[in-house]
């Protein structure tokens, strides 16, 4: 019976994902590759009546998050971030509550596995947005996305790249809002515990 109710939760594909990736460490994903030109004066623009301050986070800022998110392992990774000159993260915090979280990364292109990937000195990455229940409705994926724009813009960046795990429509609904455009297609993932991915990415920006 319990078997059956969790086949109902989360469907027969599901299942089998969650027996692959536990028992023969293999999960593979489809992710979208975006990019854009950022234009700084839109970007100031849509954000210019933002109702909440947004600052600057550091470590101890994410302890203020919700703790099923924030968990040991995340805020692991986290740290590791917080000490990498090359990642920054913005968000909104509220009565000693981290509403919004997000981060920007000036060198790395993170996937969702360990890869080498490099941006080029021009570009800059959208990465890992977390909006609290509570903060939700209000418009604030789309406000974070230009803020983050003109803060890479600031930073010597001219163009972004996203990447979007692929059936996420509300993510890409908030990229193309935000001049992105879709350049391509890849798989990332592992098999039988060894990582992989099919990016190409100078091909993809030779479009």
């Amino acid at each position: 019976m319990a078997f059956l109710k969790k086949i109902k939760q989360h469907g027969t594909v599901g299942i089998i994902k969650e027996i692959l990736a536990k028992y023969l460490k293999t999960r593979i994903m489809k992710l979208h590759y975006l990019k854009a030109q950022i234009n700084y004066n839109k970007s100031k623009a849509e954000i210019d009546n933002l109702e909440f301050e947004i600052k600057e986070l550091i470590y101890d800022d994410f302890l203020l998050g919700d703790k099923t998110v924030f968990n040991p392992e995340k805020l692991d990774l986290i740290r590791e971030r917080c000490n990498d000159d090359s990642y920054k993260a913005y968000g909104i915090i509220s009565n000693n509550i981290l509403l919004y979280s997000t981060w920007i990364s000036l060198e790395k292109l993170g996937l969702p596995i360990k890869s080498k990937f490099k941006l080029y000195v021009d570009e800059g990455l959208l990465e890992d947005s977390y909006c609290h229940p509570s903060a939700r409705g209000k418009g604030l994926h789309s406000k974070m996305n230009f803020f983050r724009l003109s803060k890479l813009y600031e930073l010597g960046k001219t163009k972004c790249v996203a990447i979007v795990l692929n059936g996420n429509t509300p993510a890409f609904k908030v990229q193309f809002k935000s001049g992105f455009e879709e350049l391509g297609i890849f798989y990332a993932g592992e098999v039988l515990g060894i990582p992989f991915t099919t990016l190409n990415k100078k091909k993809y920006d030779r479009r």
